[in-house]
């Protein structure tokens, strides 16, 4: 049977893949931040599919998830690693507090790469075709005022995956980013609450209420995230995965035009966005 070790499974487009793998007939070692999360999720799947509450942020909470996973495989290996635990933190950058920005990229960066440096044994122990998938974003694509930390955490995903591809190209497994569009997700609306911790400032205050319903209306109004565990489960079982996995129109259509317009013309039209 083929294993998926996974993260941000407790919501989302971590939850939606975690049931499809799950109906494919994986086995599924879901990690969760909340052990709420988790036993709601464990109502839903079939024994295929074990829980693990996991911190993304701490090395000591990946290093006992890893060692539960690799215990539990006894000599089979891992067939994907899927990095899904992410959060969004909105807000200007000049306001922006530092441990903010840094909690930005422990989640979305540095939790990724050290669940995927310490599961990479065990991938390779199922020899030539493992996967490692990394959930990015348009965000990692084109960028807007006031999310500048969270496209920064998804640029850098994009970089990352890159970089990988190439480094595990020799031993055969394959590195995919899955690249959404704005998705109906409880992520944006925890960065609506990141907004309304900001301090009040006239400068941005226009900005950051606009900002706000656009993120409102992303939560609500986004693709389904079961659009894109349909492409993770692609990226994972696909005899051949592609390496990047735009999702919804916006995420195909925006960051190909974003390539083709002067910085001025962009920087317009992105106004509109977080505009009165």
């Amino acid at each position: 049977m083929k294993a998926v070790m996974m993260t941000g499974a407790g919501s989302g487009i971590g939850a939606a893949t975690a049931l499809r793998l799950d109906r494919m007939g994986l086995r599924v070692f879901a990690g969760v931040h909340d052990a709420a999360d988790g036993e709601i999720l464990g109502r839903q799947t079939s024994s295929s599919v074990s829980t693990h509450q996991v911190d993304v942020t701490d090395r000591a909470s990946i290093e006992a998830f890893v060692a539960t996973v690799d215990a539990e495989l006894g000599s089979d290996g891992l067939t994907a690693v899927v990095n899904i635990a992410g959060e969004g933190i909105a807000g200007p950058l000049e306001l922006l507090p530092i441990d903010s920005l840094r909690e930005q990229l422990e989640v979305n960066v540095i939790g990724q790469v050290s669940l995927t440096q310490l599961a990479l044994p065990l991938v390779r122990r199922t020899g030539s075709g493992g996967r490692i998938v990394f959930v990015g974003s348009m965000g990692g694509l084109v960028s807007v005022q006031l999310a500048g930390a969270y496209h920064a955490s998804k640029y850098a995903i994009e970089a990352i995956g890159d970089a990988w591809r190439q480094e595990l190209a020799p031993d055969g497994i394959a590195v995919s980013i899955v690249e959404p569009g704005p998705i109906a997700t409880p992520l944006w609306a925890k960065a609506v609450q990141t907004l309304d911790r900001l301090p009040a400032n006239e400068r941005y205050a226009a900005r950051i209420d606009a900002f706000r319903e656009s993120l409102r209306s992303a939560s609500k109004n986004g693709i389904s995230p079961d659009k894109v565990a349909e492409v993770i489960e692609h990226a994972v079982t696909a005899d051949r995965p592609r390496s990047r996995y735009p999702v919804g129109v916006a995420a195909r259509v925006i960051p190909p035009l974003r390539r083709l317009m002067p910085d001025h013309l962009f920087d317009k039209a992105a106004r509109r966005v977080t505009a009165q």
